[in-house]
């Protein structure tokens, strides 16, 4: 009996480096390049001839602040590239992508932000004792809390402060999921807090020694522009980019309401050519005009028209489901009618993982509830070329895992999947539904009563059973073993990040790199 799960740690080690090693180099490049910048400023600031007064004074404390505000400066040009999507998008069809994993912008987004958290911690402790230093060292009668509040680097210091709270507080993943729309302009102060910074610099707080010119005093004073122009400057171009693609002719052709709240809606832009697994952020100026939010695109690219699955969970989409016309709580009825469907911009397509699935020979598709909508597209697109062949595709077997807590939720897409399973070439893809939930009384009758011995399922109403409970994910990955011998498997996933982890556990696990062996490779999307 050939042994699928490999216990040699080298065999451990190279598969975990294959999924892991271009993140985690690139991490730590980036901590490793923080800690050295900071040691260098610390040496540099220690041993500057011309700060010679400010150091005895101030002491350890003017080494500390002034390292960590160089520090800041350093992540404050790094963070508006992470959030130029267009420039991703492009670059990770390069082989760039190889190297660099431009699918963990956001990660690494988020890595940043707390770097400028920490940063600025630091740098606010090492003024307070500055701050302090400064009191006792001058004959006439000032308090610390004089100087860091009523003096000009104090005050832009303390509202930057309140800003990078607010900015951080309503990013955190409870707030920005519920609360999305104070996410999105809290967010959005960071113009006012790369402001302040620049006016913080420029009072020019520590000077240089005796000098003929004043102006030479602060020569070391306001540097954060030379960090951040150069990003600046790419951002405004990607803002601009986003804007008139925004403005581009688009309108709304058709919505479906579906089970779960869930709306469908088919948008009409000659203009936007999506490949399959991408994304749009979409903006209904009737109900904010400031507003973009994010949405996967379940439409082919064979098709005249781009579709969202959109589920209704907080106040935006609420409210656009409502203008839409659906009706899911019974008080919607008397407000559903609509005259005419509103106008609505689309900025993108914008790429992610699962654009990839197209490279290997299998691709195991795993989404969980709405986690489903990228998949829709990449299986409309494999139906598509199937039917209608122009070019040879890599991909030979697919196998498509949904899991769903709630049973209505998977007619969501019950008709592609009949269709693609009714057609399935020579077992080309194989479906697996599980429901996490339980079941009424009333549904097990039904399920009974409408069970057709055993020739389709009564939940999904597909040739393939569904399952209760959670995967067995050690069966379905010895399964792929066994049947895939010598093939790279490609796992894409969308959904929580608890599953997320125990499939990347699971393709390390099973992962062999032996010419016998199967190579799995783990790629999740991220929002």
């Amino acid at each position: 009996m050939p042994s699928y799960h490999k216990t040699d740690w080298r065999v451990r080690l190279e598969t975990w480096m294959v999924h892991n090693a271009p993140r985690v180099t690139i991490m730590t490049i980036w901590i490793v390049s923080q800690i050295v910048y900071f040691i260098y400023n610390l040496i540099t600031i220690g041993n500057a001839s011309n700060l010679v007064f400010a150091r005895s004074i101030m002491g350890h404390s003017l080494l500390v602040s002034r390292s960590a505000a160089n520090l800041i400066n350093l992540n404050c040009g790094i963070i508006l590239f992470t959030v130029c999507r267009n420039i991703i998008t492009y670059l990770r069809r390069t082989i760039l992508n190889r190297a660099i994993p431009f699918d963990s912008n956001i990660d690494f987004h988020i890595c940043v932000g707390w770097a400028i958290v920490f940063w600025t911690y630091i740098h606010v402790c090492g003024h307070y004792v500055n701050y302090l230093n400064i009191a006792n060292s001058i004959s006439f009668k000032v308090t610390p809390m004089f100087i860091a509040w009523q003096t000009g680097p104090g005050a832009t210091g303390q509202i930057m402060v309140v800003i990078l709270f607010l900015m951080v507080t309503s990013a955190m993943n409870n707030v920005r999921r519920k609360y999305f729309e104070i996410f999105w302009f809290t967010h959005h102060l960071f113009v006012i807090f790369f402001g302040g910074i620049l006016m913080h610099g420029s009072f020019c707080f520590i000077k240089a020694d005796d000098v003929p010119n004043a102006v030479d005093r602060c020569r070391g004073g306001p540097q954060f522009w030379k960090f951040w122009v150069g990003s600046a400057v790419v951002y405004l171009i990607e803002r601009m980019v986003r804007e008139y693609r925004g403005r581009q002719i688009t309108y709304i052709s058709k919505v479906v309401q579906h089970p779960s709240k869930v709306v469908e809606v088919q948008i009409k832009k000659p203009s936007c050519k999506p490949l399959p697994g991408q994304y749009c952020f979409i903006c209904c100026p009737e109900i904010a005009l400031y507003e973009w939010h994010p949405f996967t695109l379940t439409s082919s690219p064979y098709e005249d028209f781009i579709s969202m699955h959109i589920r209704v969970s907080g106040d935006w989409t609420t409210a656009f489901a409502k203008r839409l016309g659906c009706q899911f709580d019974k008080g919607d009825e008397q407000n559903s009618r609509v005259t005419s469907l509103p106008f609505v911009m689309i900025d993108g397509p914008y790429g992610t993982a699962s654009e990839d699935s197209f490279k290997h020979e299998v691709a195991v598709l795993v989404a969980a509830g709405i986690g489903v909508t990228p998949f829709a597209s990449i299986l409309k697109t494999i139906w598509y070329r199937i039917n209608h062949p122009t070019e040879q595709i890599r991909l030979r077997k697919v196998y498509f895992i949904w899991i769903c807590r709630d049973k209505a939720a998977f007619e969501w897409f019950q008709d592609l999947l009949a269709v693609l399973e009714e057609e399935s070439i020579d077992g080309f893809l194989e479906i697996h539904t599980y429901l996490t939930g339980g079941l009424k009384l009333e549904d097990v009758n039904n399920i009974m009563i409408n069970d057709q011995a055993g020739q389709k399922d009564a939940i999904t109403r597909l040739k393939s059973p569904t399952y209760f409970g959670r995967p067995n994910w050690d069966q379905l990955f010895r399964g792929w073993c066994a049947d895939h011998s010598g093939s790279d498997v490609g796992v894409f996933l969308c959904g929580p990040l608890a599953l997320a982890n125990v499939v990347s556990a699971h393709c390390t696990k099973y992962s062999d790199g032996s010419a016998d062996g199967v190579r799995f490779f783990f790629d999740k999307e991220n929002f």
